[in-house]
């Protein structure tokens, strides 16, 4: 069976400068519910590691945890005295107990199994620190036929996905997840929109980050091939030269321990 990270190797590049940064007001609102200063922010699955930078902002240190080396090679590029990247799991991070004020996921926790990830947060939180989950709809508002054209390559892309290949933990079920551990004292979602501006290489790189996507290209899947070949003109008619802003809906998931 493939491991969630494994549907992401060879296209880092791609992934680094397509995909949304973490918005700042994400963190800007976990603030509010942490007392004093912070000392230091988790970021598990980071990735290349645009979520890990954007913490800089708000703590005196940041550590990235990602399991595929081709995105932590990447990710290692943007390292400096405050931020630092290692090899770990979200269920062995490898870091010491009671060291975080904020762990952080983004776009990674439905590739975890629940259970042991968020004990292995538990053990590194402080007390009164704050886990979040923080995912965003991966159709963003932008035109309409942009809109139709991601769901119509989920759609297609769906029908390489087998129930058997990669275990998906459903977004649904985060927040349930995080009660039902009884790890932490409070728990709530918080919803929020962002918006990020895309020219046409930029969203190109976006479609083209996806792992459904990336398994279709690897398995030379014709239905999405074709739409691919096309997909310059596509994007050539929708942006004629210019930027769009892409309206991205986010759902955080906080605990509080």
């Amino acid at each position: 069976m493939e491991k969630g990270y494994e549907r992401f190797l060879g296209f880092a590049d791609l992934y680094d400068e397509g995909r949304p940064r973490l918005p700042q007001k994400a963190i800007e609102i976990i603030k509010k519910y942490i007392n004093g200063n912070i000392d230091l922010i988790v970021d598990i699955g980071c990735g290349t590691g645009n979520s890990t930078e954007v913490c800089t902002n708000f703590a005196e240190k940041v550590i990235g945890i990602e399991p595929s080396k081709d995105m932590l090679n990447k990710a290692k590029e943007k390292e400096n005295e405050k931020l630092k990247f290692q090899e770990g799991l979200g269920n062995n991070t490898g870091l010491d107990s009671n060291i975080a004020d904020i762990v952080i996921c983004s776009q990674a926790f439905h590739w975890m199994e629940p259970t042991s990830t968020i004990s292995e947060i538990s053990r590194i939180l402080k007390k009164g620190g704050v886990f979040a989950v923080i995912d965003a709809d991966w159709l963003p508002v932008i035109d309409l036929r942009l809109e139709k054209l991601n769901k119509n390559l989920r759609k297609l892309t769906m029908n390489l996905e087998k129930e058997e290949d990669t275990i998906i933990y459903p977004q649904s079920q985060h927040l349930n997840n995080l009660i039902n551990s009884n790890e932490f004292e409070f728990c709530r979602e918080i919803c929020f929109d962002v918006e990020f501006e895309y020219d046409k290489e930029r969203f190109k790189k976006f479609i083209l980050s996806k792992s459904n996507i990336q398994k279709a290209i690897r398995n030379n899947y014709t239905p999405v091939i074709e739409i691919l070949e096309n997909l310059d003109n596509i994007l050539d008619e929708i942006f004629e030269g210019k930027s769009l802003n892409a309206l991205f809906s986010y759902k955080m998931k906080i605990g509080i321990k």
